[in-house]
């Protein structure tokens, strides 16, 4: 029943509501960066990850980028910057989420297209 579910999220307190909101932006999040992210042109039979590190304002503003673990290859290193640089500005954190520091660790994952 609903009433239920009420009294069951109140008891969680709220950490359990802050990750339940921190998962769904995440989602909202690596959505977002993936749609922009672009594949080095002359890379398209490579794999690699990059780690990059940014930081946001409240309102999802990219305020700085970097990459934190090199792929070992420039020019993938280059693309998951601009990745993060062209989703300026990502969708904003809830409230929740702001409070602790806006600053962000991801892989971004580069794969070989499949021929399809």
């Amino acid at each position: 029943s609903k009433t239920g579910e009420k009294a069951q999220a109140q008891q969680g307190g709220i950490g359990t509501d802050k990750k339940r909101l921190s998962t769904i932006w995440s989602k909202q999040l690596s959505a977002y960066l993936e749609k922009n992210k672009r594949y080095p042109q002359e890379r398209q039979q490579k794999t690699a990850e990059v780690t990059v590190n940014f930081e946001i304002d409240r309102v999802g503003k990219v305020l700085a980028v970097r990459v934190v673990k090199g792929s070992g290859d420039a020019a993938f290193d280059e693309a998951a910057v601009a990745m993060v640089r062209r989703s300026d500005p990502l969708p904003a954190p809830p409230p929740l989420i702001a409070d602790d520091g806006l600053s962000f660790t991801v892989p971004v994952i580069f794969r070989v297209k499949g021929k399809g």
